[in-house]
């Protein structure tokens, strides 16, 4: 028992540097003063004064602040926290656990499968798909490369859900 649980603690703190990456705290203080400046700029495109209002300069005018807001926008995304999902095996109750929270809050459980719920899991470098016995997906999981699809088969495989 105490066995799996290191490999468990191991396996969770792989997949938690993988998750848990993030741009330093540079990047995201420059992104984000960025993307207000292009925001701001897009909008206030509009409220200066300046040439003609001809067809072509409105036109102009319109999709350069397009461009500006859009790009503000995604600038403003890379400095924001987003959620991650995880996969936690509840061994009392028989159950897998998807668990939903942002990395530095509480978690809480978004779904869960009984053991005996399950049909199929499939495992790729890149998705876990856990099919219900209609033949449903009804968990799908991305995994960061072959390595994490190792230790979520390794993982599977303790709890008896894939056969070994």
């Amino acid at each position: 028992m105490a066995a799996l649980t290191g490999f468990a603690n191991g396996a969770q703190s792989r997949v938690a540097m993988v998750e848990g990456k993030r741009p330093s705290l540079s990047v995201r203080a420059t992104s984000m003063v960025f993307g207000f400046a292009f925001i701001l700029a897009g909008v206030g495109l509009w409220l200066m004064p300046g040439l003609d209002l001809t067809p072509y300069i409105l036109l102009s005018k319109m999709g350069v602040s397009i461009l500006l807001v859009t790009a503000g926008v995604g600038m403003t995304q890379i400095a924001t926290d987003k959620p991650c999902r995880e996969l936690h095996f509840d061994q009392r109750n028989r159950q897998l656990l998807v668990m939903e929270g942002l990395p530095r809050s509480g978690k809480h459980v978004v779904k869960a499968v009984n053991y005996e719920d399950i049909m199929r899991v499939d495992v790729s470098d890149r998705m876990l798909q856990v099919y219900d016995l209609e033949g449903r997906v009804s968990v799908a999981l991305p995994i960061e490369g072959p390595h994490a699809r190792l230790d979520t088969i390794a993982q599977l495989r303790s709890q008896a859900i894939l056969p070994i």
